[in-house]
C-alpha cells in the first residue's frame, strides 16, 4: 500500500515548539484522512531544529466512493399544479445527470423539497492531500509566527523547501511560492547541496548519509550512550539532566558530544551553581562519580559533524573558564554581604503593584508560619519564623539577579544561609519552600519547609485574586491552580489537619485592610475544584469524591479519609438499600425548608419513634468515631439505623396533612440526614441500574 511523507524545511525553529508543532501536523493529517474515510496505518514521526517531517504508512489509494443525497428547490416550484415537472425540476435533475424520475420529495423543516441521490465517484488520496495540505500547514498554532515571502503565508520560521512523495511520486502542491517536490537537506554544514528523495522508506537513511539524524528517538539514544562513554573515560556518569537533553535533541541534527575540562578550583563552588553555569550558558552536561561528587569535567553537544574537536572543546573550556570565574565572584561577593542585611533592601523592591513590597511579603509570610506552626504540634516557632524572614533575601542577591542563575531562587538562599551559620532548618526551610514548582517536582521533605511553602503559595494565591487576575478556562498565567495542588499534596503527604478555610482567612488578614471585597469563597472553589482533581487522580470514584466534598471538606486530610472509607463501604451488601434511603430523604428535603430539632411529643408513629431513639442514641458514638476519624466504623454505625429507615418510609406519610406533624416529620428527617453528612452527602452516591422511589410520600 502507498506511503506517504511530507517533509517541511526551515530554518532553525524555536526548540521549545519542535515536538508539539510535529505532533499537532500529524493529529491534522490523521483528521483529513479519517473525515474522508482513507484507511492508513502507523505514523513516524521525524523532526530536526531544520524540519518536520511526517511518515505515514499503508494509506488507501483513494477516498471510496458514496451515495449522497442533494437538497433541490421546494416541491411547488418543481410541479406544477398537475404534478408535472416544472422547468425547474428539469433543470436540477439534468445538472446532476439524472432523470426527473430520479427526483423525489422529502419534508423537511421549511417544508417540502426535491431531493436526488447520487453516487460520487472515488476522490485519489493524494488529490485530497494536495487540496488540503496548504491550509493545513498555514494554520499550524504557533506562539509567535512570521510572513517568510510576499504571498502573506505565515510560519515560525521561513520554509525554504518542501517535500511531498506518494511513494516514488511527487504531490506538487503549492505553499507559498513554494512547490513541494522531492529535494530535501542535508546538514546545514555537510551538505548544502539539495538531495533527490526516491522514495519514503529510504528518507532516513538517505539524510543519515549526509549527517542527520531524523528521528528524535534515534538522537536521543544516541547522546544518551556518547554521554555515559564520554564520562565513562574520566570515570564518572553523566549528571542526569532531563530538559537539557530534550534541549539538546532539538538543537541537534547530528548531535557531537564532547568531553572538556575546567580548574579543579571551581568545584568548591556550591553544587547547583556549578551545574547551572555549565547547563544554562552553554548547555553542556556536568559530570560525577559514583558518590554523586562533581568532577572537573563537562560534555558539551555540538552539532558539527566532523569538527575539529581540539579547537571546539578548547572554545568551550574557554567560555566555560569565564562563566565559573563570574559565578565564583557573584558568590563570594554575597557571601560578604550576608542575607539580614538584604531584607532591609527589598522594601525597595515592589512584588506586586498595590500589594507592597517584597519586605512587605516577608512580614505576612511571617505571620502565616506563626499561625501554621499552631496547628502542627514539634515545630519551632521560632526557627519557622527565621526562615520566613530570611527566605526571600536571595532575589536580592548578586547571583539570583542574573539571568542564567534565577531559577536558584531559594535553593541558592539556603546554602547561604548553610554557610553563613544559620540553623540547619533554616536553612533547609529556605531551600525547599518554593517545593513543588510544578506536577512532576518533589515535594518539600522537612516540616518547616513545607510549611513554608504553603505560607508562600497561600500568600501567592490570595494576591493574584486580589488583584483581579482570576484563572479562566485554561488561562492561569499566575500558576494560582498549581500553587494550590500543591499546597493540597503537602498538607495531604503529610497528614496534616490544618483547614483550608482558616488558612485562607488567615492569609488574606494579612493584607491592608483598604482592598476591597476578599474573595474568600473564589479561593475556597479554587482549591475545592484542585482536591476533586487530586481525588480522581487517586483512583476514587467520581461520585464518592462529589459526595464527600459536598459536606464540610475544608480540612483535606481528612476529607481524603472520608472518601477512602466511603469507597471501601461501597463493598458492603446492604450499601445500595442504605443509599436508596439516603436518596429519598434527600429528595424529600431538597423541596422543603427545615431546621431544628423534631420534638419528640409530636412524633406520633412508633416507626418515627423508633428511628428517632435509636439516632439519638447513636449519636455520642458517632461523634466518637468521627473525633477519632475511624469513619469505615461510622459508616457501619450508620448502617445499622437502615431497617428504621425503611420502617419510617413502609409505615409513615411524611407529608401529612397535619402541618404540625408534617414539620416535625421533616425535621426528623433533616436531623438524619445532618447525622449522615458527618461523612459524605449519600445521595450523590450513583447507583446504576437502581430505580429510586417517588420523593412524594
Amino acid at each position: 500500500m502507498p506511503v506517504l511523507l511530507l517533509e517541511i524545511g526551515t530554518e532553525e525553529l524555536p526548540p521549545g515548539i519542535i515536538e508539539s508543532t510535529a505532533l499537532e501536523l500529524n493529529q491534522r493529517l490523521h483528521i483529513l484522512l479519517k473525515e474522508n474515510s482513507i484507511e492508513f496505518g502507523n505514523s513516524d514521526l521525524f523532526w530536526t531544529p531544520r524540519r518536520l517531517a511526517i511518515r505515514i504508512n499503508k494509506l488507501s489509494p483513494e477516498k471510496p466512493g458514496i451515495e449522497v443525497e442533494i437538497q433541490g428547490p421546494p416541491q411547488k416550484s418543481a410541479y406544477d399544479t398537475l404534478g408535472n415537472p416544472t422547468p425547474t425540476a428539469i433543470g436540477f435533475a439534468r445538472s446532476h445527470n439524472k432523470s426527473v424520475n430520479d427526483l423525489y420529495v422529502k419534508t423537511t423543516k421549511r417544508g417540502n423539497y426535491i431531493f436526488i441521490r447520487k453516487t460520487l465517484p472515488p476522490v485519489p488520496t493524494p488529490e485530497i492531500l494536495a487540496n488540503h495540505l496548504p491550509q493545513i500547514l498555514g494554520t499550524l498554532p504557533f506562539p509567535k509566527s512570521m510572513r517568510w515571502d510576499e504571498t502573506g503565508m505565515r510560519f515560525s520560521r521561513p520554509i525554504r523547501w518542501v517535500v511531498c512523495l506518494w511513494d516514488s511520486q511527487v504531490i506538487p502542491f503549492q505553499f507559498g511560492k513554494l512547490t513541494a517536490g522531492r529535494h530535501t537537506f542535508g546538514h546545514r554544514n555537510f551538505t548544502p547541496a539539495p538531495i533527490e528523495l526516491t522514495n519514503p522508506t529510504d528518507y532516513e537513511t538517505t539524510l543519515l548519509t549526509h549527517r542527520v539524524i531524523a528521528s528524535p528517538q534515534k538522537r536521543n539514544e544516541f547522546v544518551i550512550r556518547q554521554l555515559q562513554t564520554l564520562a565513562a573515560t574520566v570515570n564518572g556518569k553523566p549528571v542526569p539532566d532531563e530538559d537539557l537533553l530534550k534541549e539538546t535533541v532539538s538543537i541537534t541534527e547530528y548531535p557531537e558530544p564532547i568531553l572538556g575540562c575546567f580548574h579543579q578550583e571551581f568545584l568548591n563552588l556550591p553544587r547547583p551553581v556549578l551545574i547551572t553555569a555549565l547547563r544554562m550558558h552553554q548547555r553542556c552536561f556536568s559530570v560525577q562519580n559514583e558518590k554523586e561528587q562533581l568532577l572537573p569535567y563537562f560534555i558539551a553537544v555540538a552539532n558539527t559533524p566532523d569538527c575539529d574537536e581540539k579547537q571546539v572543546r578548547r572554545w568551550y573550556e574557554k567560555a566555560i573558564e569565564s562563566r565559573l570565574k563570574d559565578a565564583r565572584f557573584f558568590v563570594e561577593t554575597d557571601l560578604k554581604i550576608g542575607l539580614e542585611p538584604l531584607v532591609e533592601e527589598e522594601k525597595k523592591v515592589t512584588w506586586i503593584e498595590g500589594l507592597g513590597s517584597y519586605y512587605d511579603k516577608t512580614i505576612r509570610l511571617r505571620k502565616i508560619c506563626r499561625y501554621l506552626a499552631d496547628q502542627i504540634p514539634g515545630i519551632n516557632p521560632n526557627l519557622l519564623d527565621r526562615a520566613a524572614y530570611l527566605c526571600k533575601a536571595d532575589l536580592l542577591t548578586n547571583l539570583v539577579r542574573e539571568k542564567e542563575f534565577t531559577a536558584l531562587q531559594g535553593i541558592i538562599g539556603g546554602i547561604y544561609a548553610q554557610q553563613l551559620g544559620e540553623n540547619e532548618m533554616v536553612a533547609e526551610a529556605i531551600s525547599e519552600h518554593y517545593l513543588p514548582r510544578s506536577t512532576d517536582d518533589p515535594l518539600p521533605l522537612t516540616p518547616a519547609g513545607a510549611l513554608l511553602s504553603i505560607a508562600d503559595k497561600i500568600d501567592n494565591i490570595c494576591a493574584t485574586y486580589l488583584t483581579g487576575n482570576i484563572p479562566t478556562g485554561s488561562e492561569d498565567p499566575f500558576g494560582v491552580r498549581r500553587q494550590a495542588t500543591g499546597i493540597l499534596l503537602i498538607i495531604l503527604n503529610n497528614h496534616w489537619p490544618i483547614a483550608i478555610d482558616e488558612l485562607v482567612q488567615t492569609a488574606l488578614k494579612q493584607f491592608p485592610e483598604n482592598i476591597v471585597a476578599l474573595p474568600i469563597q473564589m479561593i475556597l472553589t479554587l482549591f475545592q475544584e484542585r482536591l476533586t482533581a487530586l481525588f480522581t487522580e487517586m483512583n476514587i470514584r467520581y461520585d464518592v469524591t462529589n459526595a464527600v466534598l459536598k459536606t464540610v471538606w475544608h480540612t483535606p486530610t481528612e476529607a481524603l479519609l472520608r472518601a477512602r472509607s466511603l469507597q471501601q463501604f461501597r463493598a458492603s451488601p446492604e450499601f445500595e438499600k442504605l443509599i436508596i434511603g439516603q436518596k429519598r430523604v434527600a429528595n424529600i428535603l431538597r423541596a422543603q425548608s427545615v431546621a431544628g430539632m423534631p420534638e419528640e411529643h409530636l412524633l406520633t408513629e412508633p416507626a418515627e419513634k423508633d428511628l428517632f431513639n435509636k439516632a439519638s442514641a447513636l449519636e455520642p458514638e458517632l461523634n466518637q468515631l468521627i473525633k477519632n476519624q475511624q469513619y469505615r466504623d461510622a459508616l457501619h454505625l450508620l448502617l445499622s439505623l437502615r431497617p428504621a429507615i425503611d420502617r419510617l418510609f413502609d409505615d409513615v406519610l411524611i407529608m401529612c396533612p397535619d402541618p404540625l406533624l408534617r414539620t416535625n416529620r421533616l425535621k426528623l428527617l433533616h436531623y438524619l440526614w445532618a447525622l449522615f453528612a458527618r461523612i459524605a452527602d449519600f445521595s450523590e452516591i450513583v447507583l446504576d441500574g437502581t430505580s429510586l422511589p417517588s420523593s412524594d410520600v
